[in-house]
């Protein structure tokens, strides 16, 4: 079994619950109407599947080149058409010790953030009945409070967008074994994350959002969450293998699936994760994907849902589904955007809403085709299978290019006076879904959800990225399109003028804010190399001014003894931050979703410690000058010393690791 040390490295939660698209497509169809929006260029007639057997053929052949690629031990996909299961499927094994292959139907997967829509579902349900307003405050139906840090009060349906303006945090998320139970709502009141931004001003997905919604419908219902989506999902579209916080009795028949991760060249068991149960809404959520199939027909039956066994039910009233599907924000009115709850992944001039879902080591995705009455969901039990449910992506990819294949876009050709605008847009871009006033920012000092782009001088803005680089074509006021590609990025600028924000087609969920020069990863990565040059440097003078100091026939040390005490500061402060960087680079986990470590609260200890001796060190430099300690060229390096030990104290600042800010 996988070690505690690697779980912890890895375990983002439930955590990394939304996936971020890693790559572009190239296949995409959109066309921009006159109004400058977005709209769907109509599909050729007879597209999209129409015979099981050919599907089941088709992803017989693409479960098998995925699974091998990405070293999955099983996978489950199911298909819904014109409110019928169409294809249900299970790959691999749930069990790789017992030989137990997955059956589409018994076989439970825990789906992340999949889970959310049932959240939404039930929010939407309420919302019908006239016990929740989608636009009144918050505020209104809890029993703590959120922060009135603006104006303007975060709704419901700020909520359902992600637009709330929280910001990330992953702290206490899960631990490895079940934690102590609280009361309703404990969790969420003493986690509340900073509001970082008005609601409604750009996306930034939030887990703590989906929580609070969740929080919500039960204080709203009378109801604990789980017993509410029981009674009012779960139960009406007969999902008898499905459990809001992840554990079936064994009467019910399920067969919960074992977690596995690919490492030192075999799969090994992954650590059951826990969390509190105010998290149960984001992604404890565990369901057979043939259930899974049952909630999708019943979204695409606008809330109904009917078969051999249930002869009708329903889960949401037509027009309220059809408002659940429709738009509620977007960034930039030529962006696609979000639905309640649901993503717009539209993709090959089909218009498609879904979600993504990771609980590690699991992941799921689930598509909705409203104009074709399809649904396609699939699941994955091994960590690895993130980069197959990234939207517009490895499984979205395949199936769309497969049922829905378009014609290659027209290249776009670039304005030959773009260079005298290109520097609007070159820099660095960070996504909106960060933490900004806890050590949980130091996540960006890494370059993690980062992209920068540059004028390569060919009339194009490049784009680079940890999942690849593209080229856009400026196509309108703050508009580009990829070169071969239809895919948008619009820019958004302040009143002087200046870029501020990054939106796209295919990241609804979170938008990219530009970056000033000093907040860029690469200043930062240079700033602390140049700081451990110099704190090294100096030890290694002081180490050598020890070792001749003591060679037999040397002189005792003539320097003053507020000299010596200069040296003794300066030191410390070198040995202190050296040991800081050490003592971060071991925790390695800037998403601290299993708590602070006792060593780590030491180490952030090293840094208030160095803080202190830093403006101690600046009064001995001013004594050095004046009172002509040392030599000059000594002087100088102890002057550098100093303002190095400043600017990693503002290092420190900077990425919120001055003192225990968690």
């Amino acid at each position: 079994m996988i070690g505690k040390a690697a779980a912890c490295g890895v375990a983002v939660v439930l955590a990394s619950s939304w996936s971020l698209p890693v790559a572009f497509p190239a296949g995409a169809a959109f066309d921009r109407d006159g109004r400058g929006g977005p709209s769907l260029v109509a599909p050729a007639e007879g597209l999209g599947p129409s015979d099981p057997a050919e599907m089941e053929a088709f992803l017989d052949e693409l479960m098998a080149s995925q699974m091998a690629e990405h070293h999955i031990a099983g996978a489950a996909v199911a298909v819904v058409k014109d409110g019928k299961l169409f294809v249900a499927k299970g790959y691999g094994q749930a069990d790789m010790a017992i030989g137990l292959p997955v059956d589409p139907e018994r076989t439970v997967f825990r789906i992340g953030s999949t889970g959310k829509l049932l959240a939404w579902t039930a929010v939407m349900q309420l919302v019908e009945r006239g016990k929740l307003d989608l636009n009144a405050d918050v505020n209104t139906y809890i029993d703590f409070q959120i922060p009135h840090t603006y104006p303007q009060p975060i709704t419901l349906g700020h909520l359902l967008a992600h637009t709330a303006g929280f910001e990330d945090l992953y702290l206490d998320f899960v631990s490895l074994a079940p934690p102590d139970p609280l009361p309703p709502g404990a969790f969420l009141a003493t986690h509340i994350p900073a509001r970082v931004r008005p609601p409604g001003e750009v996306p930034a997905y939030s887990n703590y959002g989906a929580a609070l919604a969740g929080y919500i419908v039960a204080r709203v219902s009378g109801q604990s969450y789980d017993a509410y989506i029981q009674a009012n999902i779960l139960d009406p579209l007969g999902m008898s293998h499905t459990s809001v916080i992840g554990v079936l009795p064994p009467a019910s028949g399920a067969l919960e699936s074992i977690g596995y991760v690919f490492q030192d060249g075999t799969l090994e068991v992954f650590p059951r994760l826990y969390g509190p149960l105010d998290l149960a809404p984001i992604g404890f959520m565990g369901a057979s994907a043939t259930d899974m199939a049952r909630f999708m027909i019943a979204h695409l039956q606008d809330g109904r849902y009917s078969d051999a066994d249930i002869r009708a039910a329903r889960i949401l009233r037509e027009p309220t589904t059809r408002q659940m599907h429709g738009t509620l924000f977007t960034s930039d009115p030529r962006i696609l955007g979000t639905a309640h709850g649901f993503f717009d992944f539209s993709d090959n001039g089909q218009r498609t809403i879904g979600h993504s879902g990771t609980a590690e080591p699991m992941h799921s995705l689930l598509l909705l085709l409203p104009d074709e009455e399809l649904g396609v969901f699939v699941a994955y039990n091994t960590l690895g299978a993130e980069a197959l449910i990234n939207q517009h992506l490895g499984f979205q990819r395949a199936f769309f290019d497969h049922y829905y294949p378009v014609s290659t876009v027209e290249p776009v050709r670039p304005r030959a006076d773009f260079s005298e605008r290109a520097g609007r847009f070159t820099g660095t871009y960070r996504m909106t879904r960060t933490a900004y006033t806890t050590l949980e920012k130091f996540r960006g000092f890494f370059g993690m959800d980062t992209i920068a782009f540059d004028d390569p001088g060919d009339g194009t803005l490049a784009m680079t990225s940890p999942w690849g680089d593209w080229h856009f074509v400026e196509v309108g006021p703050l508009l580009f399109r990829q070169v071969d590609a239809p895919f948008y990025l619009a820019f958004r600028g302040d009143d002087r003028g200046r870029i501020t924000y990054l939106f796209t087609d295919y990241t609804p969920q979170f938008a990219f804010e530009k970056l000033r020069g000093y907040e860029t990863p690469a200043f930062h990565m240079a700033l602390l190399a140049g700081c451990l040059v110099v704190f090294l440097s100096m030890v290694l003078v002081l180490a050598i001014h020890a070792v001749r100091s003591r060679r037999p026939g040397c002189e005792r040390d003539p320097s003053p003894r507020d000299a010596r005490h200069a040296e003794r500061i300066i030191l410390g402060i070198c040995t202190l931050n050296v040991l800081f960087v050490a003592g971060a680079m071991r925790w390695n986990n800037p998403t601290p979703s299993m708590g602070i470590a006792t060593e780590f609260r030491v180490v952030l200890a090293l840094g208030v410690v160095s803080a202190a001796l830093t403006a101690a060190a600046w009064a001995y430099t001013a004594r050095a000058w004046k009172a002509g300690y040392w030599g000059t060229a000594f002087r100088a390096h102890y002057t550098l010393t100093a303002v190095a030990a400043t600017a990693f104290v503002w290092f420190l600042h900077h990425w919120n690791l001055l003192g225990w800010r968690y």
